[in-house]
């Protein structure tokens, strides 16, 4: 007897803490509570991506006799796909303790079927939650962005959200990037087991911290009508940006897809029609595509050439419809029609002379025109709210020597003059090059996330009455009968467009094809990318637009039109709120 008081001493007082602890770990589980995921809306309060009740199954293993067999129960209740159901048994053997993800969305129909077979079905829990949902899910796939199911190499990550059951993150757009800010924080709570690790009672609720909303500049309606019009081409790319500020009311690739498929578990046949599309459209056009900027960037080359004094307003150069450089010979873009004639600067920029722009590259050379350039903001990324921005490429001499091993020529500085060559651009960056001319020279920051007021930053060093004649060239260029993008001129509105047309070449037109003028009958893929960059209105700026079409053609033929209704639009739009 005394041997027993003894030790029951010595386990009750002695050791009573030690194994209070212990039996508590046995008894209360934490369970982790899923935070509500923020909005993200356009400038005016439309959702564009919001929430919708959500039923979904949960097997949570402690409670069923078999999770194995369960497995296989549930999957003939529901008529769950073979692929579905290995994938479960392989998600279960990988972690046999933590709960299990069924099926969401469930119908009334297949929630009935578990209610009624719930004996059978002992282990299988019906949770209400929230399903990511895109009103807008194709036209916003690119911007938005969607989210999806934790991949392997997310678990990794310490967050412990990350171990729910069925719990998405972003995946790209906004809600990758914004990601942490929209999932909010987990809540907690305490719940009493029995033995078999069946649920007691609820002991404490740490309720969960719900996602910031988000804000953007994008407005929908404008976003809608430039889908519309980009619709009509097989691939295309446009953006719209407020000069001012930088920010983004519309920004389209075409052809989208439907960001809802990734939100709702996406079936391997949709997967493959996306990933196999030939006009991929997984790829944001308008920040991931990079294409010489052809004609557009002529208007760096003139800045270069006035700001060094090589040439002025005055200045005027004969186009016979080519350029000879050391034995070789360049042709303009009209030389079927013998050349321009004599040209300046203002109308070389307006009817787009290739052989100005040869002959006065070859005395400035290509350094100055890519440090021009770079001050507008090529070269480099832009920074707005995207994932994976590419920065294009201006070359210089010491790039090519350094990453081609090779010597820069002459003829290099003259493919460059006209955009083409190494050069490498966004239509981003065009749109912002835009905003810049004719905002008064200030750098702006494009951006999706709306914001209250942008920090001003000192106007770019160069003479106003050289950016006047620019922009002179690029009003002659839509509303002047010679412009390259005359016909694309805006009529019957009390606003007007200027900019410039660009062409692009994607593979060598032979001697042979130019005097047959068979090149532009090529393969699909052969063909010129039409892009335009423009602007409106010309008495008071207010938005820049840039246009892509690829393998479209002309620019002044298939980019400038689209550019001129994105445009109308956007105008239209701004009248009705």
């Amino acid at each position: 007897m005394l041997t027993l008081i003894g030790r029951l001493y010595y386990l009750t007082i002695m050791k009573g803490t030690h194994y209070k602890v212990l039996s508590d770990k046995n008894r209360i589980q934490t369970c982790l509570l899923a935070p509500s995921r923020g909005l993200i809306h356009d400038q005016n309060g439309a959702v564009l991506a919001g929430h919708k009740t959500n039923y979904r199954a949960l097997l949570t293993p402690e409670l069923a006799n078999s999770p194995t067999d369960l497995i296989k129960t549930i999957a003939a209740v529901l008529q769950l796909s073979d692929d579905h159901y290995h994938i479960l048994l392989t998600r279960f053997k990988r972690n046999k303790r933590q709960s299990l993800l069924i099926k969401e969305d469930l119908t009334w129909d297949e929630l009935s079927k578990i209610e009624i077979q719930s004996e059978e079905l002992k282990g299988i829990l019906i949770e209400k939650g929230e399903r990511r949902f895109y009103p807008y899910a194709d036209i916003t796939c690119h911007t938005v962005g969607y989210v999806a199911s934790a991949t392997i190499t997310d678990l990794k990550e310490s967050e412990p959200l990350l171990q729910l059951p069925g719990f998405r993150i972003g995946k790209s757009g906004i809600e990758q990037v914004l990601n942490t800010s929209l999932q909010g924080k987990a809540g907690l709570k305490e719940v009493e087991v029995n033995a078999y690790g069946r649920v007691i009672r609820t002991l404490e609720t740490f309720n969960p911290t719900k996602g910031a909303d988000i804000a953007l500049t994008i407005d929908i309606k404008v976003q809608q009508e430039v889908a519309k019009i980009l619709s009509r081409e097989e691939s295309a790319g446009a953006v719209v940006m407020d000069i001012h500020n930088g920010a983004i009311l519309a920004l389209v690739s075409h052809p989208t897809f439907n960001a809802q498929l990734f939100t709702d578990a996406i079936s391997q046949r949709d997967w493959h029609d996306i990933v196999h599309h030939p006009r991929r459209p997984l790829t944001n056009k308008v920040v991931h595509g990079q294409y010489a900027p052809g004609s557009i960037f002529k208007m760096m080359v003139a800045l270069a050439a006035l700001e060094d004094n090589i040439i002025d307003e005055h200045t005027s150069c004969h186009c016979p419809g080519y350029y000879d450089y050391n034995g070789h010979r360049f042709h303009c873009w009209n030389w079927k029609q013998g050349g321009h004639g004599h040209v300046t600067v203002q109308s070389a920029i307006a009817r787009s002379c290739d052989t100005f722009f040869f002959t006065i590259a070859t005395k400035l050379g290509i350094n100055r025109m890519a440090t021009v350039a770079q001050t507008f903001g090529f070269g480099a990324q832009t920074q707005i709210e995207l994932p994976s921005e590419r920065a294009g490429l201006i070359p210089t001499k010491e790039w090519k020597q350094r990453i081609k091993r090779q010597v820069w020529t002459g003829g290099d500085t003259i493919n460059a003059s006209i955009g083409q060559g190494y050069l490498l651009s966004t239509p981003l960056q065009q749109a912002r090059m835009m905003a810049m001319l004719v905002n008064g020279l200030h750098p702006i920051m494009p951006h999706l996330i709306k914001r209250e007021g942008m920090p001003a930053q000192p106007a770019l060093p160069y003479k106003i009455e050289h950016i006047d004649l620019i922009k002179k060239g690029m009003d002659d260029a839509v509303n002047q009968p010679l412009g390259t993008a005359y016909r694309a001129r805006i009529q019957n509105h009390p606003f007007s467009m200027g900019g410039k047309t660009a062409s692009t070449q994607v593979s060598r037109i032979t001697a042979q094809q130019r005097l047959e003028g068979t090149h532009n009958d090529r393969p699909y893929h052969l063909r010129e990318h039409a892009m335009f960059s423009g602007f409106s209105s010309i008495e008071n700026p207010r938005y820049s637009v840039a246009v892509v079409v690829e393998h479209g053609g002309g620019g002044a033929r298939v980019a400038a039109p689209l550019a001129r209704d994105i445009l109308i639009a956007v105008h239209q739009r701004e009248v009705k709120t």
